[in-house]
């Protein structure tokens, strides 16, 4: 909108510019005409022989006219209509003598003078406009227009490179960019190799867990007949070598959850209570919960989130809280532990996979939580870490206390679901 209005405003100023400069170029003429006029005058202006003089306009003082007087003077002769005579003084003599504007040819050649110019101002300002876009679009509208094709190319096919256009290599306010843009090029043809290795290697790690799982799955069933052995030291073993099995088994899950692809949510209806219980007895750790009785999210992705969250705290905890409640537009789900502080040292790389500092430890459970938190629209940190314990945070979108039959209520911003008046506003 901005730049609609600024070429009129452009052209107005260049033809109120060119009119100006048009009738500063009728000056000469017309000042030559007065003084020839005052010099052919026969008569006194103040005779009886010139009753038509303009009595209400002052006397022109040929001696102290100034610029903006003549030009005035000029601009008003050029237009059309009838104009009365002028009492003028001329130089040498104070007597008033009179200026005819009607005078055969003076106003005609004015016109052709203000013409002429006028037409010369204007093909000068046409070419330096031409010069201009020339220029604009040869050093900048020109690279611009090559730059984004070439980007809009490039992301269209990220797996090929496109060469840089001559326009951008060609024009010295563009060539940061194209080096730039060829770097850009570059890094990303790396990238994406090395994730096409990376893939290949994941996919061969998941073929190999997928077996292993299955192996130690099997061995867990067979290692359950020890703790029946009648020989006692066996009996004593068999626990760990139980829990080994189990915890074998969980890292090959993790994995196989780690390297496959996040899938799309799907939400439903989802019991929290029995959530809850069911995270309780797959962690082996006490879970208290506290909120709404349903709420409408995806059970899968949430049942994996909590698991792997009250995982991560059985390391060191005894219970872990589960805390639903309401903040504005968002869902909020607080899970506390009672378990050892983690130090400030390592919040920055909580959640990312394999940067664990616990012996034995992946930190794929965090990784995988994020993922899925990620998939969901919603946001996952950890709030707090002391002595007392650890408080991760879920933020998800409100909508999460609604069926989709209040839908329409949740966008209009009367919530009124049962669900919702259960869940604590705490802002």
């Amino acid at each position: 909108m901005r730049q609609k209005a600024l070429y009129p405003a452009i052209l107005a100023t260049a033809f109120l510019m060119m009119v100006i400069v048009s009738g500063l170029a009728t000056i000469p003429t017309l000042y030559r005409q007065m003084v020839i006029a005052h010099i052919n005058s026969p008569a006194p202006a103040h005779t009886a022989a010139s009753p038509a003089r303009d009595n209400s306009a002052p006397a022109i003082d040929l001696q102290a006219l100034s610029t903006l007087t003549l030009l005035g003077t000029s601009l008003n002769l050029i237009l059309p209509g009838p104009r009365q005579p002028r009492a003028m003084i001329g130089p040498g003599d104070d007597s008033h003598r009179l200026f005819d504007p009607a005078t055969p040819g003076l106003r005609g050649a004015l016109r052709g003078v203000f013409l002429q110019w006028l037409l010369a101002c204007a093909s000068v300002f046409g070419l330096i406009i031409w010069l201009v876009r020339r220029f604009l679009k040869r050093h900048y509208s020109a690279p611009l227009t090559a730059l984004i094709d070439t980007i809009n190319e490039f992301s269209d096919n990220p797996a090929v490179a496109i060469p840089i256009p001559d326009a951008l290599t060609s024009s010295p306010e563009f060539l940061a960019a194209a080096g730039a843009l060829d770097s850009l090029q570059r890094n990303t043809l790396i990238a994406l190799r090395q994730r096409e290795r990376l893939a290949d290697i994941g996919e061969a790690v998941a073929k190999i867990n997928h077996d292993m799982r299955n192996v130690l799955t099997s061995a867990t069933l067979v290692a359950d007949t020890l703790i029946a052995s009648e020989d006692p030291r066996v009996r004593r073993a068999a626990p760990h070598v139980v829990r080994s099995l189990e915890q074998s088994v969980i890292l090959c899950q993790s994995m196989m959850d780690y390297l496959a692809e996040t899938p799309i949510p799907e939400q439903d209806i989802i019991t929290m209570p029995d959530l809850a219980t069911e995270t309780a007895a797959d962690s082996g750790i006490q879970v208290n919960y506290s909120g709404p009785d349903h709420l409408y999210l995806d059970r899968t992705m949430m049942a994996r989130i909590l698991l792997n969250l009250a995982r991560n705290a059985a390391a060191g905890a005894t219970e872990v809280s589960i805390d639903i409640w309401r903040a504005g537009r968002l869902g909020v789900v607080d899970i506390a532990d009672d378990g050892p502080e983690i130090p400030r040292g390592l919040w920055e790389d909580l959640f990312l996979a394999f940067r664990s500092r616990q012996r034995g430890g992946t930190a794929l459970g965090l990784a995988i939580a994020r993922d899925l938190e990620v998939a969901q629209g919603s946001n996952l940190k950890l709030t707090r870490s002391t002595e007392d314990g650890s408080e991760f945070r879920l933020q998800l979108p409100v909508e999460m206390f609604s069926d989709p039959a209040s839908a329409d209520e949740l966008a209009g911003g009367s919530i009124d679901s049962a669900s919702v008046a259960a869940a604590d506003d705490r802002r």
